[in-house]
């Protein structure tokens, strides 16, 4: 299904007792993780140690009046209906999510941006911010990993840097992961493969959305 897994902690939890009543199996289309610049950039983490830290900037834009993505019945609102790409490409380079502290600059009821400091249980961390108050000759999307001595960086998933023992390597790609993830997904189907992207990891990315917008309503942390 296309992203969001669901849009309440009750249908979570419908999902759950499916997952555990039933042998069939669960695609959300969490695409960022299959991106090509993505493979790269893990294949690089890999070989450095320790807890790193994630920024991101997603440059959303203003979003017009009638777009679905307006009507919350339907959606669930930008951070719940779109954010959790985000959300869930952390946890994919970061691992398992302990706490999160977010904030708004739009409504706090149905956010439209959001910043989130996300804390990982290995010491790594995340900031995510995800806007609708940029320019549209921005990046829309942007990020940095800092990683014991290296920094990756990438832009739109289709230029990737990796700054390491004072050198600088460009790569570059053409695709955000969406066909890759159909790919992955019908290999599994097959036989061929493991399911790519596992309920719980899936889960757990909707939680750590859900916590989001928990501590954005309550001006508080949310531990996970």
């Amino acid at each position: 299904m296309e992203k969001p897994l669901c849009l309440t902690r009750e249908e979570l939890a419908q999902m759950d007792e499916a997952m555990t009543s039933t042998t069939g199996s669960v695609m959300v289309g969490f695409n960022r993780r299959f991106a090509p610049a993505t493979l790269a950039m893990m294949q690089t983490l890999q070989n450095i140690p320790g807890s790193k830290t994630l920024s991101f900037h997603v440059n959303a834009g203003t979003l017009a009046p009638d777009h679905w993505y307006a009507n919350v019945e339907e959606s669930g609102g930008r951070v719940l209906g779109e954010a959790c790409h985000f959300f869930d490409f952390a946890c994919h380079v970061l691992g398992r999510p302990v706490k999160v502290t977010a904030q708004t600059v739009g409504r706090p009821a149905v956010p439209d941006s959001v910043t989130a400091q996300i804390e990982f249980a290995d010491g790594s961390s995340a900031q995510i911010v995800y806007s609708a108050e940029g320019d549209s000759a921005f990046p829309k999307e942007s990020f940095r990993v800092f990683a014991s001595g290296s920094v990756v960086e990438c832009e739109n998933f289709m230029r990737l840097s990796i700054f390491k023992n004072r050198k600088q390597t460009v790569k570059k790609f053409a695709s955000k992961g969406h066909a890759e993830e159909m790919a992955a997904w019908l290999a599994f189907l097959q036989g061929d493969a493991k399911h790519p992207l596992p309920y719980e990891q899936a889960r757990q990315s909707m939680r750590l959305t859900f916590a989001v917008l928990e501590s954005i309503r309550e001006g508080r942390g949310v531990a996970l």
